[in-house]
């Protein structure tokens, strides 16, 4: 008998251990289905968009003309694309400015290489690109801002703007993302080597200067809003005039813009007539916004800018005094340049 019993507990194990399987097998089932219902009522949320996303460079300078681009937006973890939308721009004083800087400006670029011989308006135009490009663009992914040459069309001062961001999780509109300065250029000019050489009655030179601040300086005036020209006064150490009208400022020396190591300023801006006054000599330029000169001579490159020689007569003490002068302008406007002689008084 004891025996019988131990058979049937042995019999009775593996069909308990099933129903025991089966129990567990169906509470999974329930649960996974519990947990599927439950998910089915809550809403998936995709990406991640931040409520601190900002331009890292705020406010943002931009100089008139120049081309300029900012760094992208700062994301704070927000899932990329960003995509960025721009909403309005406005001046200092809350009017609409979006015509200013969205409004596409012509700006002038070269097609082919000017040279000395290019000494016609027709000439210099041929060699020359016009494109309508809009001052200011926005990328449409990652926001950076992207200021153009068509810049110097944007009068100075200090804007703002507001953008709408979006990605995957949403979008948000940010006032006042970045504030703009248009600030005029840092450096429309350049003044570079500048000589001093006096000569005797039988033209023989007494000596000469290198830049030397005792005898001679240099200074420019520069007008943005004036037109494209050049004025050029010689004044003595008392601020006196020589008087180009009456032969007190003449070109230093005839030699063709081929050969001369003298070169007038008329070599470098053939394509206006200079005007002579009591005061100054006028030299017009071409009204495109590009930076002077536009070309080499052959024995002066352009990239050491301009060279000019003069002869100046009518004051004490010498026969006339050459002055040896190097600037560079790097935008369209009115420069008046002076060059003062300190140590000679008008006669």
């Amino acid at each position: 008998m004891f025996k019988r019993i131990r058979n049937g507990l042995k019999k009775g194990i593996p069909r308990q251990e099933g129903l025991l399987k089966g129990k567990i097998k169906y509470m999974a089932i329930v649960l996974a289905g519990s947990l599927a219902a439950i998910a089915g009522c809550q809403k998936v949320v995709h990406g991640y968009l931040s409520d601190d996303i900002y331009y890292q460079v705020n406010p943002f300078d931009v100089q008139q003309g120049v081309t300029t681009v900012s760094a992208a937006l700062v994301l704070n973890g927000s899932t990329a694309p960003l995509h960025v939308d721009l909403l309005a721009l406005r001046d200092a004083d809350g009017n609409d400015a979006d015509s200013v800087f969205t409004t596409p400006r012509k700006i002038v670029t070269y097609k082919s290489s000017v040279n000395y011989t290019d000494t016609t308006l027709e000439m210099l135009e041929a060699k020359l690109n016009d494109s309508l490009v809009s001052p200011f663009n926005l990328g449409e992914i990652g926001g950076r801002l992207q200021f153009t040459a068509a810049t110097a069309y944007v009068p100075t001062g200090t804007y703002n703007m507001d953008i709408k961001v979006s990605n995957v999780n949403g979008s948000k509109i940010i006032k006042n993302a970045c504030a703009i300065n248009i600030t005029g250029l840092a450096t429309p000019y350049s003044i570079g080597y500048f000589s001093y050489r006096p000569y005797d009655d039988e033209d023989n030179m007494i000596f000469r200067t290198e830049s030397d601040p005792y005898y001679s300086t240099v200074d420019i005036d520069f007008d943005a809003e004036s037109e494209n020209q050049i004025i050029l006064k010689f004044v003595d150490k008392n601020g006196v005039a020589f008087n180009p009208n009456k032969g007190e400022v003449k070109d230093f020396s005839n030699e063709s813009a081929a050969t001369t190591y003298f070169p007038t300023l008329h070599m470098w801006a053939p394509f206006y007539s200079q005007v002579y006054t009591d005061s100054s000599i006028i030299q017009k330029l071409p009204d495109v916004n590009l930076s002077f000169p536009y070309f080499s001579l052959p024995n002066y490159a352009a990239g050491g800018g301009v060279r000019i020689d003069n002869k100046i007569s009518g004051m004490k003490g010498y026969a006339y005094v050459q002055m040896a002068t190097y600037f560079a302008l790097n935008t369209r406007g009115t420069y008046t340049i002076t060059v003062h002689l300190l140590q000679d008084t008008h006669k």
